[in-house]
């Protein structure tokens, strides 16, 4: 008890003096101990050294003045020991996780979830009260995930970070491909719902797209779906076996790929760090809308609490097996395209393929707008930007079919017309833009007419025919390699 108390008598001499140009000779003298003597007995209480503690306590506050004043970074800096705005960047950065700017940058933008790290001066009793749990796990070379609103692809943008971080080297166009988001169209006939570009709206069962890429490239994966009941109560696992999972996987070096209820713009994200015996999780805040519209591009780690109560679903990568020949893999993409584009059945209500070219240009053309609040315009033009986007995205794939015709050159017949056609189609989205419609007033006034659309949907059954073709020339190539009849 005589050491606590002496101990906690220096706690306080530092937090008075934090500013000062403290040494630990002066701590010591304070506690009455030699310098050796008092350091053996901080380390022994606190489970850190007094150099240590002051460090962590005047780069906590550095943040917590650099987020909530307009000081000069270089004066913050000399205020907590810095001589150099170079060796506080570099200490800041590692405590913190985000450098100084990137950092004051992020409260201007008031982006929610701060990732400056709080240390609370210890309170010692019988045990040590505050400071924060240092002990974490990153994954340090998953890059940065930035989110442009378009939701059709964007998990093909995760597992590609994901595989980043794994420091496997991926084909982005050809991951597009193997999904189907690179070939797909949905539409909600005679309703107007959000949703139609989402990666879910093609799946008929849960983790369709997913695992199908998954495969195709050689990795096994493991998939929960967490259930809850009508109360909230989880019902097949629980949040220690959920942290569990995800501590075992990071400590790995699996970056986990998740989604959760519906938030702001997207639901997914991918999680690649703890903190607290997985209490806490680390990911990127990338779908935090700027002022004016858009989104952050320069997202930055932050550390996520309660995480566990908002998760849907997640995929937690197992092990790397041998994949596909190339020639299968491009012929079950092939097939994908051609079974998915002809689709009449709904899904979930949602029509797919050439159905749902159908429906968007009918509606596009006939549909009465012209009594609506100008608000509800703006919704319904978003809808039609959301098909647009999945127009749009058969563009990224175009780089992966360009290389099967170097490699497969017996398919170059057909597969150079269907590449053509979908780079045709793909041009459709740009139309509108060329058209004068856009996310304004202006925009949204000349939605409204009839006639305006009508040219919209005149160019729009072009586009689809374009993309009927492209189809028409892969099964061409099925058919010559016995996939179809």
């Amino acid at each position: 008890m005589y050491w606590i108390r002496v101990i906690q008598d220096a706690v306080n001499f530092i937090e008075d003096n934090l500013l000062e140009n403290l040494s630990i000779e002066d701590i010591a003298s304070h506690a009455h101990s030699s310098s050796a003597n008092f350091q053996r007995i901080f380390s022994i209480i606190t489970g850190m050294t007094a150099g240590d503690y002051v460090r962590c306590r005047r780069l906590s506050l550095a943040g917590k003045e650099l987020a909530e004043s307009d000081a000069k970074i270089v004066d913050i800096a000399l205020k907590y020991g810095y001589e150099t705005p170079k060796s506080f960047t570099k200490a800041f950065t590692r405590f913190h996780n985000v450098t100084p700017s990137a950092a004051r940058r992020q409260d201007a933008n008031r982006n929610p979830g701060s990732p400056l790290k709080i240390f609370l001066p210890f309170s010692i009793n019988i045990d040590i009260r505050g400071g924060c749990n240092l002990r974490r796990k990153l994954i340090s070379n998953v890059p940065v995930i930035a989110y442009d609103g378009n939701n059709a692809a964007f998990f093909i943008t995760l597992l590609e970070a994901a595989l980043h971080g794994i420091g496997e080297e991926c084909d982005r166009p050809k991951l597009v491909a193997l999904s189907g988001e690179g070939n797909r169209f949905c539409w909600t006939d005679s309703a107007w719902v959000v949703g139609n570009e989402v990666t879910q709206s093609i799946n008929e069962n849960p983790f369709d797209t997913e695992s199908r890429v998954l495969n195709a490239i050689g990795w096994q994966a493991r998939y929960v779906t967490v259930q809850r009941n009508a109360s909230g109560r989880f019902m097949n696992t629980d949040p220690a076996q959920i942290r569990q999972d995800f501590i075992d996987a990071i400590d790995r070096g699996f970056p986990v790929l998740v989604q959760y209820i519906h938030h702001a713009d997207c639901n997914r994200d991918l999680f690649f760090g703890y903190e607290d015996g997985g209490k806490k999780v680390i990911a990127y805040y990338y779908n935090n809308p700027k002022d004016g519209g858009g989104f952050q591009s320069d997202a930055t780690p932050v550390v996520w609490d309660n995480w566990e109560e908002n998760l849907v679903w997640y995929i937690l990568l197992q092990n790397k097996n041998e994949s596909s020949s190339p020639r299968e893999t491009a012929l079950s993409t092939f097939a994908n395209i051609s079974v998915h584009a002809r689709k009449t059945e709904e899904i979930r209500g949602k029509k797919v393929g050439f159905s749902a070219w159908v429906s968007f240009l009918h509606h596009l053309e006939h549909d009465d707008f012209s009594d609506l609040p100008l608000s509800e315009v703006a919704e319904r033009f978003g809808i039609y930007c959301d098909a647009l986007c999945q127009i749009w995205g058969r563009n990224e794939a175009l780089p992966y079919y360009r290389s099967l015709v170097e490699q497969f050159p017996e398919w170059r017949d057909d597969l150079l017309p269907a590449i053509d056609n979908w780079d045709a189609c793909a041009a459709y989205a740009g139309f509108w833009l060329q058209q004068g419609f856009a996310f304004n007033d202006a925009g949204y006034e000349k939605f409204r007419t009839k006639e305006a659309r009508k040219i919209l949907a005149d160019a729009g059954r072009d586009a689809m025919r374009k993309d009927i073709a492209a189809v028409e020339h892969i099964e061409k190539i099925l058919r010559k390699e016995g996939r179809i009849r």
